[in-house]
């Protein structure tokens, strides 16, 4: 009886029409949620970002700056106030710009949802598996991605960046030099899609990285110009360092740095209570080793990236995506959409797994997936999305074996 059920399990568990009704579930409740959001903030505060840059350039950040020096925490989105982000992402919204501000929002919603569906149909090219049960488990698992669902609601700019970097992803084996530029493009916006420079095979890794890093300098000196030198200085000095020293308590702000500070270093943080929230903080108040951890953490990230990559046998999508995922687990400030970065190194690993069956690779790679199932800020502890952000990308390492180079060309080898 037992042997039958199993069996009965095992075949219904290998069908792919299981696995394509469910992507198709999530993806409508997805673009159901994603529809009926009441407003955007992220998406207005692009629109007012790139407004600004139109109208009065050189002063478009003295709104940011003085909440900063008040408040010493980055704004809550939607105004000119919270935008601190550097003028290519102003510039990369001017198209919205002149639009009215709510339908500027919607626009932008619309483009960063349709550069999303295009980065994931060229990974999917990418991949290239025969695998009847990794091709609809791929989307099934980005359908299901929370931080995905985030991005594309706030109206965030998480999409254009993943199309960059798989675009970058798509040309490296034939064309290096337009894959850097397109990473360089990535990393103006958000600089740590140039880490990317870890995945390129040996013989392209040099002139990737070179053209990366000059359309870089060249694209973020081009959108400076406007702000003159006055108001270049202003923002490195009054608002960039001070957002990179933003210490913010809200729940759903998780990155790795909060993660050893409000275990550890005693740092306060919201929590879900019967009248709303309210701010506690751990017994432990070691604050210095708390930072310390957070930046050892951060040099064996990329080392660890640096090695899988090595290991195997510089696969390129596969180090190429290791690097990428890095923005998610290296800066100080990680909200639920910046944890999108993951995506695709979880996808890879996804579909070489199945491949493989791993069962014990996807047993796990399902449990830290599950991680991520409810908002930070319904949760008792919101770091737990850290925790399964971690548990991914070490797993991702881990795994590295699996992504050597095989006789068929796969993984973009």
């Amino acid at each position: 009886m037992i042997e039958r059920l199993r069996r009965a399990a095992a075949d219904v568990l290998s069908r792919p029409a299981l696995y394509w009704s469910i992507a198709v579930l999530f993806g409508l409740q997805r673009l159901f949620w994603t529809v009926v959001a009441p407003r955007r903030y992220d998406a207005e505060g692009m629109w007012e970002g790139a407004h600004a840059y139109l109208t009065n350039p050189s002063h478009m950040y003295d709104a940011a700056a003085d909440y900063l020096a008040r408040v010493h925490i980055i704004a809550p989105p939607g105004g000119i106030d919270a935008f601190v982000s550097p003028p290519p992402v102003a510039l990369l919204a001017v198209t919205i710009a002149w639009l009215p501000r709510s339908a500027g929002a919607q626009a932008w919603t619309l483009i960063d949802a349709a550069a999303l569906v295009l980065a994931l149909g060229l990974l999917y090219r990418v991949l290239a598996t025969r695998d009847r049960v990794a091709r609809p488990a791929f989307w099934l698992a980005a359908a299901y991605f929370p931080p995905l669902f985030a991005d594309v609601s706030a109206g965030q700019r998480g999409g254009v960046l993943l199309a960059l970097a798989m675009v970058s992803v798509w040309f490296e084996r034939g064309r290096p030099a337009l894959a850097g530029a397109l990473g360089g493009v990535a990393a103006a916006i958000k600089y740590f899609p140039a880490a990317m420079i870890i995945g390129p095979r040996p013989s392209h890794r040099i002139r990737y990285a070179l053209v990366l890093f000059a359309v870089l300098v060249l694209v973020t000196a081009a959108t400076f110009v406007p702000l003159g030198v006055g108001g270049t200085l202003f923002y490195y000095q009054h608002v960039l360092v001070p957002s990179l020293g933003s210490h913010n308590p809200d729940c759903a702000y998780d990155s790795v740095r909060t993660l050893f500070m409000r275990t550890i270093g005693g740092e306060p943080f919201a929590v879900p209570s019967a009248t709303g929230y309210e701010i506690v903080s751990s017994p432990f108040h070691l604050a210095g080793l708390a930072l310390f951890l957070s930046y050892a953490s951060a040099l064996a990230f990329g080392g660890g990236a640096a090695w899988a990559a090595w290991r195997s046998g510089w696969n390129a999508a596969y180090g190429m995506s290791l690097g990428f995922a890095l923005g998610a687990l290296i800066p100080n400030e990680v909200w639920p959409y910046q944890w999108l970065p993951l995506l695709p190194i979880a996808l890879i690993l996804l579909v070489r797994a199945v491949e493989r069956r791993r069962k014990v690779t996807l047993a796990l790679l399902c449990v830290f997936m599950l991680g991520f199932l409810r908002q930070p800020c319904e949760l008792f502890f919101p770091n737990l999305w850290t925790i399964a952000g971690i548990g991914i990308f070490v797993l991702a390492l881990w795994e590295n074996q699996l992504f050597r180079p095989e006789p068929r060309a796969s993984m973009g080898e």
